[in-house]
């Protein structure tokens, strides 16, 4: 009987940056495949592109972890170009895949930005409904970036849900259009307690451009709380150092 697929050393595969296109497993998935191969063995061959894995680095893991020394593997055709593997993975992850309607909605706003930054001229719409989504939630994607920043938006991508409640309510979620609400929200509380506060008038537009842009940039890497904390010590400190002036 002719042999399917030849085998490599787990711990000789290395992990192609195109295997990273998709979505990390959940850990209840993960646990769900790693059973599955202890019990049943690997029967879906990785997928290797010029010796690199482009496809199957969830296996390789749990192969890893479950101490089996070899992986069964399938060469793609070194001759196609990246832009090739890229559309075969992501086509047979979309066959495969059982994302959120969040992750889908990155995934196409992902690929949209990627495609677009190679000069491809491609709609919104054709990009949303190849990863499963719609335009609208592919905007959602789009607005919560630019509210948020891009380390939330890969927190959601990587399958996790962030914390609009408190320590003592938490509300986990990845539902789009409640973050946007939610940061745009914080962002405007920050930047309205900077108008509120008072501070001596010579200060220049220059130097309240600045503050106010200062906080734009923080209310995207710190938590309401420590939010709070910056402006009172920024807004304190600028009025003492202007008190020192007069005298």
């Amino acid at each position: 009987m002719k042999k399917m697929y030849d085998s490599v050393k787990v711990d000789q595969v290395e992990i192609h940056e195109i295997a990273h296109s998709t979505p990390t497993m959940t850990k209840e998935d993960f646990n769900r495949l790693k059973l599955s191969l202890k019990e049943h063995g690997q029967s879906d061959p990785i997928k290797l592109y010029r010796g690199k894995c482009v496809d199957g680095r969830h296996r390789l893991k749990a192969l890893r972890e479950l101490g089996i020394k070899d992986v069964l593997y399938k060469n793609e055709d070194s001759k196609l170009s990246l832009e090739d593997i890229r559309d075969r993975v992501l086509h047979v992850y979309e066959n495969r895949r059982h994302e959120t309607p969040t992750q889908k909605a990155i995934m196409a706003w992902k690929e949209y930005q990627r495609l677009r930054e190679l000069g491809e001229k491609v709609g919104q719409g054709i990009v949303a409904e190849w990863m499963g989504s719609t335009i609208k939630q592919l905007g959602r994607a789009k607005q919560l970036e630019e509210v948020s920043g891009k380390d939330i938006i890969e927190l959601l991508f990587q399958g996790n849900r962030v914390n609009i409640g408190t320590e003592a309510r938490p509300n986990n979620t990845d539902s789009l259009s409640s973050l946007i609400n939610y940061f745009k929200k914080h962002r405007e509380e920050v930047l309205d307690r900077s108008k509120a506060t008072t501070i001596s008038e010579d200060y220049t537009d220059e130097e309240m451009d600045a503050l106010n842009n200062t906080m734009r940039k923080l209310e995207s890497e710190y938590s309401h709380r420590m939010l709070n904390r910056l402006d009172y010590m920024l807004k304190t400190t600028l009025n003492e150092t202007k008190t020192e002036e007069i005298f």
